[in-house]
């Protein structure tokens, strides 16, 4: 089934959804909270006490000893659901029933929505420790297996599977060890192989029915064959209109699945011709489209100054070509009216993507003024077109009442794993400040050189110094401390992947910033920083932690971050 099924298939496939087993049990949970509430772990689950409970409300054995909720699948399958489709809402360390109870259940095309998300919730939680996608192209693999008319099983279905599944992985530039590495949760002694596992998973949804070492796809499955790719990074069509390939890249904002976007596209193309292209599209779209644009020019190189050139006197793409020309030696470095623009036009792509509060941020970091004021006359005066709608957006934000995340503080606690006795620090710095800014900091609290990588896990995803080269990993300079550290949730820390110095990072608060404070500081702290280069033929002590001399130190790096 695609996109244009007919009416009548689509309700068969959502009658599915809605009598699926999966969310039936993910109501009953929804009910089984009602107007009440639960407290849930650091890991978003409900906690020991309440397990037998939960499993009581929808049949499910539970065993004596317990490490945690999310071990039972019968258990943790229709929480995820019910938390992703809105049955249930977490929030403050607590689980309530969610809005989508009230008038369940939804019509044929929500309902259908909902339950593509539950699926997807749920195969990304079963991915982890591999890319969260993992399961996801399993399912798609299996279910494009089962899609063929005549399904040939003499070479068994699992060898049809993962023929699929690497043909999936190679479009979507996924690794495929991770997907096949993923199966292996799945595996049946029996059958040697994951495939009854994969089809118990796509029974409890609907997907499939039959015996599991027979399945049949259903309507539901042939409409979620459909619909699982949707999100993934695909090969743009080399066929596509320059402004048209932006526009499919521009849907993600992890740099390397822009990149996979647009390979295919670049590569059937001179790429001075195709810098042009891009460049002439850029001209006309909005801010954020033209900043991915802009992007994927300048990974074309040396072979892009010939486009680059041709721009610099264009209204919309002339400050970028101005700086990009400048950063090759070709050209005068760029004046203050340049840097300005192009900060309202970081601030107006940030408003069109993230929302008013990465607007003003974008706007106080990028801006001349001593207030927020004088910041929104400095936007005004340059000429952007897109000027005075950012500033009203910006202004009108400012006076809501809502948090601004430049007037917030984060206090972390800061811990070296596996140290006896613990050494830790506890450190306040702006909420705005990025993981590069947390990396400079934890060098200071901890005495660390510098001279060595780093890395941080924040749940699955890892962020490094771009410049370091590290594989599969996003900017730290593009990510917010308060948009990856919620209260109670911990994100690693390794600096030295000689000496593995493991660090673990908790938010702890969120408070007001003090004005004629320096930031960062460091307000609490225990035990002295290890000796980096620790040996036995020469040990050395520590040197005694020094408060007043690390917030010199953090002081400094604060200053000269402003």
């Amino acid at each position: 089934m695609d996109v244009t099924a007919s009416g009548s298939e689509l309700r068969d496939a959502a009658r599915l959804a809605r009598e699926s087993v999966v969310v039936g049990q993910a109501v009953a949970l929804g009910r089984w909270i009602g107007t009440g509430r639960r407290p849930v772990t650091a890991g978003q689950v409900l906690r020991k006490a309440d397990v037998p409970a939960a499993g009581a409300a929808l049949g499910v054995d539970v065993p004596s000893k317990l490490r945690t909720m999310a071990d039972i699948r019968a258990l943790h399958r229709p929480w995820c659901v019910a938390v992703a489709t809105g049955l249930l809402q977490l929030g403050g360390g607590w689980v309530t029933g969610g809005p989508a109870l009230e008038g369940w259940p939804p019509d044929d095309a929500d309902l259908l929505a909902r339950w593509l998300t539950g699926l997807r919730a749920v195969c990304a939680a079963e991915s982890y420790p591999q890319d969260e996608d993992s399961v996801r192209l399993l399912v798609m693999a299996l279910l494009t297996v089962l899609g063929q008319d005549k399904v040939p099983r003499k070479a068994g279905l699992w060898a049809l599977m993962d023929a699929a599944l690497r043909d999936l992985c190679d479009r979507y530039d996924k690794a495929s060890w991770e997907a096949s590495h993923a199966a292996d949760r799945y595996y049946d002694l029996e059958t040697g192989t994951p495939i009854v596992g994969l089809v118990v998973l796509l029974a409890e949804f609907g997907a499939v029915t039959g015996d599991p070492g027979k399945p049949v796809i259903t309507p539901l499955g042939r409409w979620a064959a459909a619909h699982l790719a949707d999100g993934l990074p695909g090969l743009a069509d080399p066929a596509w209109p320059a402004a048209e390939l932006i526009a499919e890249a521009a849907q993600f904002s992890d740099e390397e699945q822009q990149h996979h976007v647009v390979w295919g596209w670049l590569a059937g193309r001179d790429p001075t011709q195709a810098a042009r292209e891009i460049l002439a599209a850029a001209e006309g779209m909005s801010p954020l489209l033209r900043s991915v644009a802009v992007h994927v020019v300048e990974g074309l190189g040396e072979d892009a100054l010939p486009a680059w050139r041709e721009m610099k006197s264009s209204p919309q793409v002339g400050p970028y070509a101005r700086a990009e020309l400048a950063a090759w030696d070709q050209g005068p470095e760029p004046g203050d009216t340049d840097w300005e623009w192009l900060a309202v036009e970081a601030a107006a792509a940030a408003l069109q993507d993230k929302g008013p509060d990465e607007a003003l941020n974008r706007v106080w970091e990028g801006m001349p003024g001593a207030d927020l004021d004088a910041c929104l006359a400095a936007v005004q005066g340059t000429g952007h077109p897109k000027a005075a709608d950012l500033a009203r957006a910006v202004a009108e934000f400012a006076a809501s009442g809502a948090p601004l995340s430049i007037e917030q503080v984060a206090e972390l606690r800061v811990s070296l794993s596996g140290a006896r006795p613990p050494i830790w620090r506890r450190v306040r710095l702006p909420a705005a400040a990025t993981l590069a800014d947390l990396h400079q900091t934890i060098q200071v609290l901890f005495g660390w050189d510098g001279d060595h990588l780093h890395l941080f896990e924040v749940g699955k995803k890892k962020y490094a110094d771009e410049f370091t080269g590290l594989e599969r990993t996003g900017d730290e300079q593009a990510v917010r401390i308060r948009d990856v550290l919620t209260p109670g949730a911990k994100v690693g820390y390794t600096y030295d992947f000689g000496a593995d110095w493991e660090h673990e990072i908790t938010l702890e608060h969120t408070i007001p910033r003090e004005p004629g404070q320096d930031y960062p500081v460091c307000v609490e702290w225990r035990g002295d920083s290890p000796v980096e280069y620790w040996s036995e033929d020469d040990p050395e002590e520590p040197e005694p932690f020094n408060l007043a001399e690390v917030n010199r130190q953090l002081a400094a790096l604060g200053e000269s971050e402003d």
